[in-house]
């Protein structure tokens, strides 16, 4: 595909991410749910494109963690279960309903509200219950949640499907406080189930839990980072049947010499130490390429690495091919760029970015922003799915 709308573009491996789907799959078993998380425009790699490959490999159900991602999603044509897992405000309810979503509930006052639009509407609403175990963000407490559990499950135009929690130490080497949460979990969903009002569907793994604590798995897992080949952390690594699926590349849009203190972009605060060749490089921090304070360092061209020099600008940056050209290499207009994958036998990966800028892989590619065109590649075939 030669026009890619823009000379900066993300390429998506659609076979890497039904491979990665796939496994994951295998891990779980038949038996179990397995929720595709595509939140944050599926980290960054493009909801519209990977939430109907994950699908088509063997995802059952898919999870965001808003409102208005949801709604994307079902104006892309798909119809698989939706659950949100984010606050969704009462005021929005009639959205919920609207487009046969599944909204996350954790406090009375919120679940008695959308029973009541549900009420109005003759509808039942699908509800999956959050329950806090531990990391104390979302949820009720799990010494309170069978209260509530029995609350809302008086209400007839609610349906208390699913009942979740989620772990905040799964991805460490030490498991015992992801046990404990566990452990919390298990007895309050025993308890319910004594009770009469276990819901159906009780989740809990993450993608770490999913490596690391297969008694976790229970009726479903929640699979992000996965999903996109990336490992949960430094201390849970994906395992080798998996791998990335985003490569991002660019096009050099000029290269130019430069004579000895000659500076580069904004402020003047790089100057050339001695003659040398720059190129530019069409991205910027309106594409999620940090300024400051740390930059990404260097990208590829010509499977070596060209040093990022200058202050990266809002579209553009400026990279020094200078030891590429001496190299015998000859750098010119259109010359492939990689930012994150491979080049001739070296790579970039996201890891490696992250630790250059003190970030974790997540947010490398999450914020890549929207206006970077995605292309799935399927079978070494470009097709643009997603504009902008």
């Amino acid at each position: 595909m030669k026009s890619r709308l823009r000379p900066t573009w993300l390429e998506i491996d659609i076979s890497a991410l039904k491979n990665n789907v796939r496994e994951l799959r295998r891990r779980i078993g038949p038996d179990r749910l397995l929720y595709a998380v595509v939140k944050a425009n599926a980290y960054g790699h493009g909801a519209d494109i990977v939430a109907p490959a994950a699908l088509e490999a063997g995802a059952d159900r898919l999870a965001v963690a808003a409102l208005n991602e949801a709604v994307s999603l079902r104006q892309a044509g798909l119809d698989a279960p939706i659950l949100v897992l984010g606050y969704t405000p009462p005021d929005d309810a009639e959205t919920l309903l609207e487009h046969s979503l599944t909204a996350t509930v954790y406090d009375r006052g919120t679940a008695l509200a959308y029973a009541d639009v549900a009420a109005r509407q003759g509808r039942k609403m699908t509800v999956h219950l959050k329950v806090d175990t531990g990391m104390h963000r979302l949820g009720v407490d799990y010494l309170a949640a069978t209260d509530l559990c029995a609350q809302i499950d008086r209400e007839e135009n609610l349906h208390v499907e699913g009942i979740y929690t989620h772990f905040s130490t799964a991805s460490q080497a030490d498991q015992s406080y992801a046990r404990e949460q566990l452990r919390r979990f298990t007895t309050l969903l025993a308890r319910l189930a004594d009770a009469g009002f276990r819901p159906p569907v009780a989740h809990a793994a993450n993608s770490a839990a999913t490596l690391a604590l297969p008694d976790s798995h229970l009726d479903a897992v929640r699979c992000g980072i996965l999903l996109y080949g990336l490992s949960p952390g430094s201390e849970c690594p994906a395992p080798p049947q998996i791998g990335p699926v985003l490569s991002w590349k660019a096009r050099v849009a000029q290269v130019r010499r430069l004579g000895a203190g000659e500076p580069v972009s904004y402020g003047n605060s790089w100057r050339a130490p001695h003659s040398c060749t720059v190129a530019v490089v069409p991205v910027g921090y309106a594409d999620g390429f940090p300024r400051s304070p740390r930059t990404w360092q260097s990208v590829m061209i010509g499977g070596r690495e060209a040093p990022i020099v200058g202050r990266v600008c809002m579209d553009q940056t400026i990279v020094d091919v200078t030891g590429i050209v001496e190299s015998g290499v000859d750098v010119a207009q259109d010359d492939e760029v990689v930012l994150i994958g491979l080049q001739q036998g070296q790579a970039i990966s996201a890891d490696t970015v992250a630790t250059r800028l003190d970030t974790i892989h997540y947010e490398v590619t999450s914020r890549l922003m929207a206006r970077l065109p995605r292309i799935a590649v399927v079978e070494g075939q470009g097709l643009l799915l997603q504009k902008s």
